[in-house]
């Protein structure tokens, strides 16, 4: 049974604990302490009255004996009846994803049974279990009391926790806000880590400036985020030109993806898989893979019901991939794809070479390595908004570099970008953007990306110039530096 138990190591938790800032003989209560650590930590640095739940027995076992003093229970603390208030709370949740919480149900734990509790009807019904725990764990605080919590930082961003970020908000200030890299957890888990430190208050949230650290050898380094050395500060953000969703997730991409079947046409679709497929600004011309889309009367199909037969033994005996297995074990139909549509501009979220947002107006299904950015404005402003070097700048500062020069960028950099207030344009220069926009599909060059950062930068403090130069700095150091 997976338990969601990532971790944390004691250099993380003495750090955690040193955020505090009320009195040594103040309540602290860890809801999920695990193998200790800040059990541990906060009993090194001189607290007294210390409490925690713990649902796993052996783990329970083992810190009861060794920590005696503490005040622990072998319970399931989002279930738990207990009306205790706290001075302090201080956590690492565990990661269990909404799909797999009802894995959990012989513990006593079920999305029936958490959504049952009224405290919990502020969140989305595709909440991770570490929601929970951060909601559950501010409504046992007193007030002005602290939570220190560790979890990933891309919930906080992502455009389906805003219920999640409005009840955090409503209840608490965030006074620190620290994202962390480096050897975090006991196992390598999460890239992208968060580390929290919010105050139970009605009082409005002031602005924070967010810090950047790295664990190196144990010892937590400042890292300064290359972001902050040029100030991009446009007045809208991504929602204001356009939605954003990922491509299209099949869920077995070998089985779906170029399938190996002798087959009518008529099963298959044109799907973009890669970035490599794609040439210039535009779909349209691109390579293409074979995506099989069938329904459940296409099983009169001998060829069909064969190749679908024989997958279906394959994943019951695999055990994997472990979503089609639930769907097979339910009757469901598993081997039906949700399509929807693509037509938009596409972004595909690994970037080597040149950044380039992609018009997608060919009806082209695209795979879940690209973003889809619907635009909610003119397509072609929109499109100008995305290709130039500002946006460029903000991405290339915000993705995390893996190997070989590669550059990832999640969801929440998009929706983070910073862009121009369109509704300050003339008239003369909305008409060049959504000519060079035309231009930039139908024969994209570098040259006319400039000629959109020269139109944006008469709205801009950071002059053409600069930005042009900053955003090649950048982009040359990571290729050199692979």
């Amino acid at each position: 049974m997976d338990l969601g138990q990532v971790f944390t190591r004691l250099p993380v938790a003495r750090y955690m604990t040193s955020l505090f800032s009320i009195n040594k003989e103040s309540k602290i209560l860890d809801p999920c302490f695990g193998e200790g650590a800040f059990l541990s930590a906060l009993a090194n640095d001189g607290w007294n009255h210390i409490y925690g739940y713990e649902i796993d027995s052996a783990l329970y076992e083992k810190c009861k004996n060794k920590y005696q003093k503490h005040k622990l229970k072998n319970e399931d603390f989002l279930s738990s009846k207990q009306c205790s208030q706290y001075d302090g709370v201080i956590m690492n949740p565990p990661y269990v994803r909404q799909e797999k919480i009802n894995e959990l149900s012989q513990l006593g734990v079920s999305k029936d049974i958490l959504l049952a509790n009224s405290i919990f009807s502020c969140l989305p019904t595709s909440a991770n279990l570490y929601m929970y725990f951060i909601i559950k764990a501010i409504s046992v605080l007193k007030e002005n009391g602290e939570l220190i919590v560790i979890f990933p930082g891309s919930w906080l961003l992502a455009k389906n926790g805003d219920r999640f970020r409005e009840t955090l908000y409503k209840s608490c200030v965030v006074d620190r806000q620290i994202n962390i890299s480096g050897d975090v957890f006991e196992k390598t888990a999460l890239v992208d880590v968060i580390i929290l430190k919010l105050r139970k208050t009605q009082r409005e949230q002031k602005s924070i400036i967010p810090e950047y650290l790295k664990l190196i050898n144990d010892t937590f380094v400042p890292i300064v985020r290359e972001a902050n050395s040029l100030h991009i500060s446009f007045a809208k953000k991504l929602k204001d030109i356009g939605n954003i969703r990922r491509g299209l997730t099949t869920g077995c991409n070998s089985m779906f993806i170029n399938p190996v079947i002798n087959c009518d046409e008529k099963y298959t679709k044109n799907i973009i898989s890669s970035p490599k497929q794609v040439n210039g600004y535009t779909t349209a011309g691109s390579k293409y893979d074979k995506l099989l889309v069938v329904s459940h009367d296409d099983f009169n199909e001998p060829s069909i019901d064969n190749y679908f037969g024989s997958w279906q033994d394959k994943i019951l005996k695999d055990k994997k991939p472990k979503t089609l297995v639930n769907k097979i074990i339910k009757g469901d139909e598993w081997y039906k794809l949700n399509l929807f549509e693509c037509d938009g501009i596409i972004f595909s979220y690994f970037v080597r070479n040149d950044m380039k947002f992609v018009f997608n107006r060919s009806g082209n299904i695209v795979r879940d390595n690209f973003y889809i950015i619907y635009p909610i404005i003119d397509e072609f402003i929109c499109f100008a908004l995305l290709n130039n070097y500002y946006t460029f700048y903000q991405l290339e500062c915000y993705g995390k570099k893996y190997g070989a020069g590669l550059l990832k960028l999640q969801r929440y950099d998009l929706e983070n970008l910073q862009i121009p207030n369109f509704c300050d344009f003339s008239e003369e220069d909305a008409y060049i953007l959504r000519d060079l926009s035309k231009k930039l599909i139908n024969n994209g060059t570098k040259k006319i990306i400039s000629g959109i950062t020269k139109v944006l930068s008469q709205y801009s403090d950071i002059g053409f110039e600069e930005i042009s130069n900053e955003y090649e700095k950048l982009v040359t150091n990571r290729l050199e530096n692979v």
